[in-house]
C-alpha cells in the first residue's frame, strides 16, 4: 500500500442528507478537474458491523496533470458512526483528497512538499474550505491522518495542531489562540490560515489567486 497524505474534513451526515452531500463533493471534485463519476453512482448510506460507513472509498487513483507534472490523485469518503468515536453525538462524513505522499514530498525527513505541489494543494483546500465550513480543512500526512478533527472532538489540545496546514473557519480560531511557533499564521475576521513552516517553506496564501 502506498503512503497517502490528505486532504480531509467533515461533514455531519445520515440517511436524510447522504445523497446531498454526496452530491455536493461530486459538484466540488469536478470543479478541480477530477473525474467525479463514481460519485455519481447511487451510492448508499450503510453501515457496515464495525460502524464504519464505507460508503466512498472504492474510487481510484485518477492521473492529474499538474502544469506537466504528473501526480496521481484519489477522491476518498469514508463515514464515522458514535459506535467508531464515542466521543461523536452523530454520524459524520469524512471528505478526502489523497495524494500519494511520494510524488509531492521534496524531503522525506521534513516533510517538505515540492515546490510545484504546493499551488495545487493549497487550491484545493482553498476551494474545500469554501464549500464545507463545519470542521475546518486540514493537511495531513499518514501519521497524522484524522487526528486534528479527533483532537476537536474530544478537547486533546496537543492533537489539534498534527497537521501540516490548515484553514480554519471563524467558529473554530478561538481553539487554535495559542499557537506553536514553527507554524505560518495569518487570519482575519471569517477565517484563519495555518502551514507548518518546514513543510511550505513560505507562506501558501501569499501565492494563491
Amino acid at each position: 500500500m502506498p503512503e497517502y497524505s490528505h486532504i480531509q474534513t467533515y461533514i455531519k451526515c445520515d440517511q436524510f442528507n447522504f445523497r446531498e452531500v454526496i452530491r455536493h463533493f461530486s459538484e466540488v471534485i469536478n470543479s478541480l478537474g477530477l473525474d467525479s463519476r463514481y460519485f455519481n453512482n447511487e451510492l448508499e448510506w450503510e453501515v457496515s458491523d464495525n460502524g464504519f460507513m464505507y460508503v466512498g472509498g472504492g474510487a481510484e487513483r485518477q492521473l492529474y496533470d499538474n502544469n506537466g507534472f504528473q501526480l496521481h490523485i484519489r477522491p476518498y469518503l469514508l463515514g464515522w458512526t458514535p459506535e467508531v468515536i464515542e466521543d461523536l453525538k452523530e454520524s459524520y462524513l469524512e471528505i478526502s483528497i489523497l495524494f500519494m505522499t511520494e510524488e509531492i514530498e521534496l524531503d522525506w525527513r521534513t516533510g517538505e512538499l515540492r515546490s510545484e505541489c504546493q499551488s495545487l494543494i493549497w487550491r484545493i483546500m482553498t476551494k474545500f474550505s469554501e464549500e464545507f465550513k463545519q470542521t475546518g480543512v486540514f493537511f495531513t500526512n499518514e501519521v497524522m491522518d484524522g487526528m486534528p478533527w479527533e483532537a476537536l472532538l474530544s478537547g486533546n489540545k496537543e492533537g489539534l495542531w498534527a497537521f501540516d496546514a490548515a484553514i480554519l473557519p471563524v467558529h473554530l480560531i478561538d481553539l487554535y489562540k495559542d499557537y506553536p511557533k514553527d507554524m505560518f499564521i495569518c487570519k482575519n475576521d471569517e477565517v484563519m490560515f495555518v502551514a507548518q513552516k518546514s513543510v511550505w517553506g513560505t507562506e501558501p496564501w501569499q501565492d494563491s489567486d
